[in-house]
This record gives structure tokens, sequence and C-alpha cells, in this order.
């Protein structure tokens, strides 16, 4: 069974991961624009789902051109051996993202989309930035952000914005027992995102979604030319 990270709402469901394909659509137009993936270059999808119910799960590898050299990089516990099967040509890693088994530099560009939120404390999320970025010369990012008034994985409004103690205990109060657990989402903001990457990169943030408000943070980090 896939690991479930967002809050179902049952018919309202539908609706939800309409909106987040609609964004996520934009990420990969973003993506192809930033990194200009060419057809022979290496690419990732660090940190696939298991789920394939919805378009918006698999959006990556339904909407990228070049299949033969795109490697999908999944845990074990996602479930998601099915990738090659339902996208021929497509390579699939199963592997955690804090310890990647390839070359420095191996990929040109990848994706790592709405993964680092729930990789734990704040030195795990480093961790698992350090090496993606180690694998990977231009890299993208993604994550909800969290001075977006609406919490994207609860449906919450405003709750996230307390301090961290008394928003994991509202919470366990809700019954959100998934989520309380730090393991399981931590949520950021722009400089907190920012803050994960290795200085001696090229790190930039966009922010997408409403301009005043926007609903998702975005950091493209480029090594260091050789």
């Amino acid at each position: 069974m896939p690991l479930s990270y967002t809050t179902h709402l049952g018919r309202l469901d539908h609706v939800k991961n309409g909106l987040a394909l609609a964004v996520r659509r934009r990420i990969f137009r973003l993506f192809m624009l930033e990194c200009r993936p060419g057809p022979d270059d290496r690419v990732a999808d660090f940190g696939a789902t298991g789920h394939e119910d919805h378009p918006v799960h698999v959006f990556f590898e339904t909407m990228y051109p070049h299949p033969k050299n795109l490697t999908v990089i999944a845990r074990e516990a996602e479930g998601a051996r099915w990738f090659p099967e339902r996208f021929p040509g497509v390579n699939f890693l199963e592997a955690d993202l804090r310890s990647i088994p390839l070359p420095d530099g191996y990929f040109h560009a990848g994706l790592c989309n709405a993964v680092v939120e729930h990789a734990g404390t704040r030195e795990q999320q480093a961790a698992l930035v350090r090496e993606v970025c180690r694998v990977c010369r231009h890299v993208m990012f993604t994550t909800p952000n969290r001075r977006f008034p609406i919490e994207l994985h609860t449906f919450l409004p405003f709750l996230h914005w307390l301090p961290d103690a008394q928003y994991r205990a509202a919470l366990r109060l809700l019954g959100q027992s998934y989520v309380v657990e730090v393991g399981n989402l931590n949520l950021l903001d722009a400089s907190s995102l920012l803050g994960l990457f290795p200085a001696e990169r090229r790190n930039r943030l966009i922010k997408v979604g409403i301009p005043l408000v926007p609903s998702n943070l975005v950091c493209i980090s480029i090594a260091p030319r050789a």
C-alpha cells in the first residue's frame, strides 16, 4: 500500500487533485525552462510516490518527452515498482534519497517535488538535499509554502502558523496522528528551504501561486563549474 501524505476529502479529492495537477504542470514547465534537459541528458524524478490513481501523481513521467534517459527514484516503502511497466523505457531505482548509489554529478537535471517536507528534522532535510545535489548538476526542489494560509496536506487553515509545539498539539487533538510526527511532515518557509542547500552551489528561490500569497516554493540549485 503506497504511503499517504494528505488528508482524504471524500468527493472533494478530485477537485483537490485537479488543482494540484494545474500547479504541477506549471512546475514542469518551469523545470524545462530552467534546467533545459536535452534528449540525451540523464534526468531524475527524485522521490516518486507509489500512487497511480490520479494523473497528479505521475505528472512528470507523463509530460517528460525523453523517457529513455529518465530515472524514477523511490523508497521501497512507496511501492512504486510498477513505473517501468506503465512508462516503458523509464528507468527505476529503489533507494533512500539520503543514500543514492550513484556517482557525483550522474544526472544533468532532476526534480524533487513535494518530498523535502516529509524528510524529518531540518538536519535530515539538509542531508537529503545534499545527497540529491551531489548526484545532480541542475536540480529543482519544490515544497508547499508554510506562509500560505491553508496547509496543503491537511487543508486546515492557519494552524500551521502557530509555534511548532502548539501546532502539533492542535493536530493531535484533531486526530491528525500521521502528520503530528516531525518525521512525516515538517513544513518550510522560504528562508528555511534556502538554508538546506550547500552554499557552494548557485541557489535561487522562486515562489509559485498567487503573487501576494504563493502556495508553493521552488528552489533551483546548480552545481559550480568544475
